[in-house]
């Protein structure tokens, strides 16, 4: 792959985190994707760098296709801006200002169409996106101007969804807020039924960010998911692979924590591991750490998805390359060992023998058979 161009839309001329990200976008995502979105902002400021998608796989240890990852997840909540050749190859990365983030589009963007109801859509020019955009790249929210929003309020159906979403907020709807709810009704044709869904189940497992919220919307349209039912599909799929891990791991009657759920999602959807294999690796952190250890299990996950494991087969393999290595290495250290020992014994008994417990006498045979002959 050729050398991307990486810059931003702000040059401050040192890495800043902005706090925007530590509060809104970090606590949400993998924290391997945190960690290329900080190489990133590093690498803006040095000069004369050649940057590419490999270089930055090895520095960090990952795959090129687990930085590609990491790119379309920060592309999906707006803060990057991924370019494309004319023959479609990757050719740029521009880091959006978080703080800014409102003022850019996609590339997939497009111009008004007849998604939003047609007395909206008329009235305020409300831009959405094509059903192309939609299937292939979720789209970066758009800013409404507050004409288009007062007129986005005279839609019954909108505006029982905004005094919806402000009773499960328990608050007003900042400008973000609104921006994100009218995105997800008017350019991802969520029903207003699936986006009380989607509010509800998150603050209910804990997520209260609109940022999270607007993540799980993006993964929905990426996924095909239009209604309730199917939501609540995908969610059980998610629920059943939490459960069996736990029940692999011997943990009893308790949530897991947003880090151990990171690991579940690294395992699942980052490393695309079956239960079977995660389960493994979860009954042998129990058979070695005797304790359920989600960064043990982490670790022997990590070291199959390294050597292209696929299958519990390919475990298997693994397993047996690694014991005949292991009975290969012993029985060099066994015979290297024995021959040391005997070598030993061997001198001792050398050094213990009666037949050499005397000084030793030098005789001059030559001269004594000369003596012989002359008598």
């Amino acid at each position: 792959m050729a050398d991307i161009m990486l810059h931003t839309s702000t040059n401050t001329g040192f890495t800043c985190i902005s706090n925007t990200f530590i509060d809104d976008y970090m606590k949400d995502a993998n924290g391997e994707y945190v960690k290329i979105y900080l190489y990133l902002l590093r690498c803006l400021n040095r000069e004369d760098f050649d940057f590419s998608i490999s270089q930055l796989a090895d520095c960090l240890d990952h795959t090129e296709k687990d930085v590609m990852r990491a790119f379309t997840y920060w592309e999906k909540v707006g803060l990057l801006r991924l370019e494309y050749s004319a023959d479609n190859e990757l050719s740029g990365i521009c880091l959006v200002d978080v703080n800014d983030m409102h003022s850019f589009t996609s590339v997939n963007y497009t111009a008004p169409t007849t998604a939003a109801p047609a007395s909206v859509a008329a009235a305020t020019g409300a831009p959405a996106v094509s059903d192309k955009a939609i299937n292939n790249t979720v789209p970066f929210r758009p800013s409404y101007s507050s004409d288009q929003l007062d007129a986005f309020k005279e839609n019954d159906e909108v505006s029982d969804l905004i005094f919806a979403t402000q009773t499960y907020f328990k608050r007003p709807l900042s400008v973000t807020d609104m921006n994100t709810l009218l995105f997800w009704y008017d350019s991802l044709h969520m029903s207003v039924d699936l986006i009380q869904y989607l509010i509800e189940t998150s603050i209910d497992e804990g997520h209260s960010s609109i940022h999270y919220m607007d993540t799980v919307a993006r993964n929905w349209a990426d996924d095909g998911i239009t209604t309730v039912a199917e939501a609540i599909k995908s969610s059980s799929a998610h629920t059943n692979a939490a459960y069996t891990i736990k029940r692999a791991l011997g943990i009893g009657n308790r949530d897991l924590v947003d880090s151990e759920l990171n690991y579940i999602d690294k395992w699942v959807n980052v490393y695309g591991f079956s239960l079977d294999i995660i389960t493994e690796a979860c009954e042998r952190t129990i058979t070695q750490t005797n304790k359920p250890s989600f960064k043990y299990a982490d670790t022997i996950i990590t070291s199959w998805h390294n050597s292209g494991v696929k299958s519990l087969d390919d475990i298997a393999k693994l397993d047996s390359e690694f014991t005949k290595a292991s009975v290969a290495k012993l029985s060099s250290a066994n015979r290297a060992k024995s021959a040391q020992a005997n070598n030993a014994t061997a001198a001792r008994t050398k050094a213990n023998n009666k037949f050499h417990n005397f000084s030793q006498r030098d005789y001059d045979f030559e001269a004594l058979e000369k003596k012989l002959l002359g008598h």
